[in-house]
């Protein structure tokens, strides 16, 4: 069972719930999540650095934030917040739609929910090729080349 609440605290021409709704459920094929149940919100730039601050000590905007509130028996709970600007922004230099980076924070977001980390070298090279991987069974039309350009953009 997958639950995603999607809401749009920012100007967003943006609606992609049908995109984060299959990478959920190929995420949770892929890590046997039996229910997952996650609030995605999509924010501008100053609400992100705000949280940032305030969860994490971190006093920068960033591209996507996730909490697990619940992970146990493949039952999942969490929340997503992923920046539209830095979206917006890095799309340009990642050379795709806005939409397609969005669309790779939420799954970056739920892989995280999924028990992922990328903050050891290993753990960041398996999470992007999950990234990878999602993307390209939605068949996001440059998917093939992320990882190659990975290291060029400024996350």
């Amino acid at each position: 069972m997958i639950d995603l609440e999607i809401e749009y605290h920012a100007s967003s021409p943006i609606d992609d719930s049908p995109r984060y709704h299959q990478a959920a459920e190929w995420i949770s094929e892929r890590f046997n999540i039996k229910s997952l149940t996650a609030s995605i919100s999509i924010v501008d730039d100053s609400t992100i650095h705000r949280l940032n601050r305030e969860h994490l000590d971190h006093d920068w905007p960033t591209d996507v934030i996730s909490f697990v509130f619940e992970s146990e028996n493949g039952n999942i709970d969490g929340e997503i917040i992923a920046s539209i600007d830095t979206a917006s922004r890095l799309a340009q230099q990642a050379a795709w739609p806005t939409a397609d980076e969005l669309l790779l924070y939420i799954i970056h977001g739920l892989l995280h929910l999924a028990g992922l980390d990328d903050i050891k070298s290993d753990d960041r090279q398996q999470m992007r090729q999950y990234e990878r991987d999602c993307l390209l069974a939605l068949a996001v039309p440059t998917a093939a080349n992320y990882l190659d350009r990975w290291d060029s953009i400024s996350y």
